[in-house]
């Protein structure tokens, strides 16, 4: 039996041959129980949604809340996401508003001070890529609880055929070039910006009413009918995604594995289609992809899809993980 399971080529995340007599071998040559693997994959299911929200909901609380809490001993940290300065109690800087205000970057800056500046946030870039977006960012946690609350109240959602996301694909480009156009120019894009009442609102603080107010509004009613609106055009998050080629954080495909179901791509926030279309890279990260993991979690295929951290995998599709969403969907439909 062990000798079949060698000559199938299949790994120790390979489970489609349910027998609990079969016996797997893992990389180091152990023998492993498919139920010891089973749990393991089950683990995996439960913690990373869980910690996902759990560090979502304490970073929307570290960005409103911060100074009161920590005090002011990392304030000079800036992190690419979209939380506006007008909020003067939030502990870290948001890295845009530099990148928007280049004349107040340059010009009341030390040489050390930009230093800084630059070196920490492609540092940050490089490690962490878009799981920003996907685990920091206020903006995107906000679209989040947006989109929880239609599904509570059972509200169909807007449909996000592929028409329709290559007219936000059109949008997210001039969009960025209006970002990078009003920086070099010298126009305040912080007037037209939504983030200004993510964090400053929540924290009390009083704001103008500019057109950014209107556009968030506007993107809160649109998130609230298509899962993460804003992330799909944001600026910010485009110039962090360029930098996917070399961010620790990787999306990993088994071609062989998948069956071209299309499930990722349906579940996908970001509509990425090359995900399921891709043939041959393992490597399949997009600039569009923020890692909340909806990809691998509705996968029905063993090891398919896979977040990985600096080429380890960490969280791994599985068909035990994806019958128990099954079954978990099917008892909320009553």
């Amino acid at each position: 039996m062990v000798d079949q399971y060698k000559k199938s080529g299949y790994n120790k995340y390979d489970l489609r041959l349910v027998d609990t007599n079969l016996i797997f071998m893992n990389l180091n040559g152990e023998y492993k129980g498919i139920k010891k693997i089973l749990k393991k994959e089950s683990r995996m299911y439960k913690w990373f949604q869980r910690f996902r929200w759990i560090f979502m909901t304490a970073s929307f609380l570290f960005f409103v809340f911060g100074l009161q809490i920590f005090g002011r001993w990392i304030h000079n940290i800036d992190l690419p996401v979209f939380a506006c300065p007008a909020n003067s109690d939030q502990i870290v800087h948001c890295a845009c508003f530099y990148l928007s205000h280049l004349d107040k970057l340059f010009l009341r800056s030390s040489v050390i001070e930009l230093a800084v500046y630059f070196s920490t946030l492609f540092l940050f870039i490089v490690i962490f890529g878009r799981t920003f977006c996907g685990f920091i960012c206020p903006m995107g946690y906000m679209q989040d609880i947006a989109y929880k609350i239609k599904e509570i109240l059972h509200i169909d959602g807007i449909s996000r055929k592929e028409k329709l996301m290559e007219v936000l694909k059109v949008a997210k480009y001039l969009i960025v070039l209006v970002f990078l156009g009003m920086t070099f120019f010298g126009f305040n894009f912080c007037r037209i910006c939504p983030a200004v009442i993510t964090s400053p609102m929540f924290a009390g603080f009083n704001h103008a009413i500019t057109v950014g107010y209107l556009l968030a509004i506007l993107m809160f009613v649109l998130s609230f009918f298509m899962r993460r609106f804003w992330c799909n055009i944001c600026p910010l998050g485009y110039l962090v995604g360029i930098f996917h080629k070399i961010s620790f954080f990787k999306i990993k495909k088994d071609c062989q594995a998948c069956t071209s179901c299309g499930a990722c791509y349906e579940a996908c926030p970001m509509r990425i289609k090359s995900i399921y279309t891709e043939k041959s890279k393992k490597d399949v990260t997009t600039s569009e992809c923020i890692f909340c993991g909806e990809c691998v979690k509705s996968c029905p295929e063993n090891n398919a899809l896979a977040i990985s951290f600096c080429n380890k995998k960490f969280y791994i599709s599985s068909r035990e993980d994806f019958m128990r969403l099954k079954r978990e969907r099917k008892k909320k439909r009553g």
